[in-house]
Order: C-alpha cells, then structure tokens, then sequence
C-alpha cells in the first residue's frame, strides 16, 4: 500500500472509530464479535468490549431514532440472533453513544452492574407453560364444581321458572369470583410444583376465558429434565379437564431487565458517566 493509501486507510479507520453507536444489547464476551450486516439500514453489526462485557452496535448518527416497522424490525432481529451465541441483555431501543470510547467508558462505568446482571442469566433459558381448561362451558364447570353456587342457582330456581336479569348477574358475578379464586389455587400448587427445578417465575396477565394459568419460568439448562418431569406430574394431578402446552426453551428475555445504559449523550449524560450513573434497569 502506497503511503497515501495508508494514510487514507488510517482516517477511515479514526472516522469509523468516531462514528455515533447504536446499541442493541450487552453481551457476556471476552472477545470481539462480529454479527454480519443485521442492523438499521443494513448496517455491520460488532461488538465493542470492555473486560469480559461487550455492547453490541451498529455504525449510526448522533440523532433520535424513531418507533418505525423499518427500525424496529433489524434491532428485534439483531438481539435475537446477538442471543443464540452469547448471555445478551437487550438495550432499550434508541440508544446511541457518541463514539466507540464513551461505549467503552459508560461499560467500565458500570461494569459491575451489567456483569451481575449477566451472570444471572448465564446457563439459563425460558420455559413457558399454559394450563387451561377443557371443558365445553367453563362457567357450568364452575358452578357445578362449587356446593356454594350450585346451592344458591337451586334456591333461585325453586322460587320461579327462570332466574331474573338481576339474578342471572349476581349469580355471573359470583361465578367469576370463583373461576379466578380456582385459577389462583392451581396457580400456587403449580408454582409450588416445579419451585425445585427453576430460578425465577412470572405469571403473566390472562386474556382468555378458558386459560387458567400462563407463566414463564427461568430454568438452568441443566435443569431442563426436571422441569418437564414436574411438568407431567401437574398434567396427571390436575386431570382431564385440563390441558397443559410447554413451551420453550427460549432466549430469557422475560427475565432480562432491558439496559438503558445511554441516551442520545450530551453535557449532562457526561456528567453521570464520571459517577457511574449511566446504567437502568427495566423488566423486557
């Protein structure tokens, strides 16, 4: 290379060097990485590493990123293959960095932190599990399950034909009251059921009438036998008019607490690098 071209080959180097940085996770790595052209607008996605802890990035300007399909759609994908080769924390999306040295200084800053944080979803992975019911009419299955309720629609029988619209809403009322005390129960005795074969539980909203339980569970990989064994023993103790689907194992995103370890960085940004501020976290 002639000294023209090495001299050119030296700036682009530098201008790269300076160039603003997205972030889409960190990663547990003791080396440099390189995860192929993924990120926003095609770009080269690597790593910049400080000790045995890594940010994941993509050449980007210093500039607000927003909430497009066409943006959102390479960071999703980018944590997700980043996750198949290494323990990743996914970054809260439209974080950029000035430059390669303040990612280095702001991972230093808060090395700690991010290296507790991995260790406790290193060997780890997320198993879901759904229990719901069978049955054809869930609130029938309810109120014949409960002396109570089955009593009370009885005595309101005896005094007329059919129940009223008042009644036909308290008696639903009740019902539903004693659907989700039942789906509290089996919850507990779920939990309790595979306490020994994971590390952490999340049970998660319910959207659907015949679902009694969804939950996601951060299980060892070393554990994942167990974990299915105590799964089939909650199928045969709950039995037939349950049904239980195990998903997984996946990446453990529900038990990562997404890093928000820079904004778009000024004066003040800078301030909380030097006391080691730069870092929070939030459940995924």
């Amino acid at each position: 290379m002639t000294e023209m071209g090495t001299q050119d080959a030296v700036l682009d180097e530098e201008e790269k060097r300076l160039q603003g940085k997205f972030l889409y996770a960190i990663v547990l790595s003791d080396r440099g990485r390189e995860f192929g052209p993924i990120g926003l607008e095609g770009g080269r996605v690597y790593s910049i590493r400080y000790q045995d802890i890594a940010a994941v990035v993509s050449d980007h300007p210093v500039t607000e990123i927003k909430f497009l399909r066409k943006n959102l759609s390479p960071y999703h994908l980018t944590i997700r293959s980043v996750a198949e080769q290494c323990t990743t924390i996914p970054a809260k999306f439209g974080q950029v960095a000035a430059d390669a040295d303040r990612v280095r200084k702001l991972l230093q800053a808060n090395y700690d932190e991010i290296k507790r944080e991995l260790g406790r979803l290193q060997g780890k992975v997320e198993m879901g599990l759904k229990i719901f019911w069978t049955v054809e009419n869930v609130y029938e299955y309810v109120v014949e399950k409960s002396r109570e309720l089955k009593n009370l629609r009885a005595r309101l029988l005896r005094n007329s034909a059919s129940l009223t619209r008042q009644q036909q809403i308290d008696v639903g009322a009740l019902t539903y009251d004693r659907l989700n005390e039942m789906r509290g129960e089996i919850t507990e005795k779920v939990i309790r059921m595979l306490q020994d074969s994971t590390e952490e539980v999340e049970i998660k909203q319910l959207t659907e009438e015949k679902v009694v339980m969804l939950g996601s569970f951060l299980v060892s990989k070393d554990r994942r036998s167990d974990f299915d064994a105590a799964a089939r023993k909650v199928a045969d103790l709950l039995g037939e008019d349950y049904a239980i689907k195990v998903d997984g194992p996946w990446v453990p995103f529900s038990f990562a607490r997404r890093i928000e370890l820079f904004e778009i960085l000024g004066e003040e940004d800078g301030a909380k690098e030097e006391k080691g501020e730069g870092v929070r976290g939030k459940a995924a």
